[in-house]
């Protein structure tokens, strides 16, 4: 197996966001690596953040961070979310999967979405689940409480993972992506915390046609998505409003589901196709009244396998 000890020379506006001091308190235990297994015939990529208290002898949750569709892999996703910071306060094991590349192009197979990995019918949800049997090996990981997030067409991923592999992910989150594989029949009723922008023209909130090249796929509207898994789950409070603000942002709550899931939407009157209370992405404007890796780590406290 292949080790590649992380150096990377910070560049990028994404990169820039990476705290510029590693506190470790464990000498010997390397708590950032960029590092690869073969799975499926190919090389697969990932890179592993570990709380900075890191202790072999408790364990932690793990966090799988999926990366939307994009040239820059699991450095987006780590510079926009800020997921490493908030592992160290919160303490829990934050993983960033890769997409295969090709013609420097790291993408997804959601389901409908998206080329190059569709195309090519690539295994992405085998990938994560046989990268979560290698990690549980060597690291100090509490299986009943693994989630996924994702941006974008990771957030797509994301919900495939909870209708495929419902019994591995004690809950799931999307942001600015929605659900791409049907029927959505999952085993078990995954909770679910969603965030995203009234002005996202790569995945409207209401549905239709993105503006992400290569794309010709009408997207369904977020609303859909979601009372299709509220419908699933037998949630009798659909979509109640929690609070809205015309300025600022909405949040409902779909409630009395079974096994008392949840399932929560925040949505920005801003933002576009970002992730909210992150960092800028090609200077796109981000909303900064709610943070949503915060949110989507409340969320996820509340629940854990059986």
């Amino acid at each position: 197996m292949k080790k590649v000890i992380f150096a990377l020379v910070v560049t990028t506006i994404i990169a820039c966001t990476k705290q510029d001091n590693n506190p470790i308190d464990n000498p010997g235990i390397e708590l950032e690596y960029y590092d690869s297994r073969v799975f499926d015939g190919e090389e697969r990529t990932f890179f592993v953040h570990l709380p900075s208290s890191y202790d072999t002898t408790i364990t932690y949750p793990l966090l799988f961070a999926l990366h939307g569709g994009g040239t820059i892999g699991y450095r987006g996703i780590e510079g926009q979310s800020q997921l490493s910071a908030l592992a160290d306060t919160e303490n829990f094991i934050v993983v960033y999967p890769e997409g295969l590349e090709q013609l420097g192009f790291r993408t997804w197979n959601a389901g409908d979405c998206c080329p190059s990995a569709t195309i090519r019918g690539t295994d992405d949800t085998g990938f994560i689940i046989f990268l979560l049997d290698e990690l549980s090996s060597t690291l100090s990981i509490d299986n009943k409480r693994v989630y996924a997030t994702g941006f974008s067409n990771g957030g797509q991923l994301a919900y495939k993972l909870a209708n495929q592999h419902s019994d591995k992910f004690a809950a799931i989150s999307a942001v600015a992506g929605v659900l791409q594989d049907f029927p959505f029949t999952p085993a078990r009723k995954v909770p679910v915390i969603h965030f995203h922008s009234y002005q996202d023209a790569t995945a409207p909130f209401n549905g239709g046609f993105s503006d992400a090249p290569l794309i010709n796929l009408e997207f369904p509207s977020v609303d859909s998505t979601l009372l299709l898994i509220a419908d699933d789950y037998g949630c009798g409070q659909i979509k109640e409003t929690i609070f809205s603000d015309p300025d600022t942002y909405d949040y409902f709550r779909y409630s009395d589901c079974e096994n008392n899931v949840q399932i929560e939407l925040y949505v920005s009157q801003e933002g576009g196709q970002t992730w909210p209370g992150g960092q800028a992405f090609h200077n796109r404007e981000v909303t900064n009244h709610f943070n949503a890796s915060s949110l989507m780590w409340e969320f996820f406290e509340n629940y854990e396998l059986p």
